[in-house]
């Protein structure tokens, strides 16, 4: 069974992932002067708040586990 993590935690998450991946929309990595930054990749951060979204989502009770697909064979 999936680990239902506290509503507050994963809101917390949530804002923290959210302000990263604005971050790091705004420019991955940038240099100033010689020095240079480099942030999380978007595609990282973005998946980081997916994460975190579904999280929540499970701790509110809008949904039980993890997402699943079935497919029928035609015969």
């Amino acid at each position: 069974m999936a680990t239902i993590y506290p509503v507050e935690l994963c809101q917390r998450m949530v804002e923290k992932a959210q302000a990263a991946l604005e971050k790091a929309m705004d420019a991955e990595s940038y240099s100033i002067g010689g020095r240079s930054l480099n942030r999380a990749k978007v595609k990282d951060c973005q998946e980081v708040l997916d994460l975190w979204l579904g999280r929540l989502a499970t701790a509110q009770g809008k949904r039980r586990g993890k997402a699943f697909c079935v497919a029928g064979i035609p015969h």
